[in-house]
């Protein structure tokens, strides 16, 4: 994995974990009778936690597939 894959991977991997504790706190106070402005920044949590876990998921993926084609060969 080069230094620009391994960097963007870490950083999609801090995002995610990011969210997912904003996202947390967002779930308490919704159900504690949030707002609608706690509704729509729940919703923008949860599309930029899966699009960070899809890019790191991703990045994963490629690179299992890589190692394998290389030890095949």
């Amino acid at each position: 994995m080069s230094r620009r894959t391994a960097m963007i991977f870490w950083t999609a991997v801090a995002v995610a974990v990011l969210l997912l504790g904003g996202g947390v706190a967002t779930v308490r106070r919704v159900i504690a009778g949030g707002t609608v402005g706690d509704v729509v920044a729940l919703s923008l949590t949860v599309l930029g936690l899966t699009a960070a876990l899809l890019v790191a998921g991703r990045i994963v993926f490629v690179s299992a597939r890589a190692q394998r084609r290389a030890r095949r060969s």
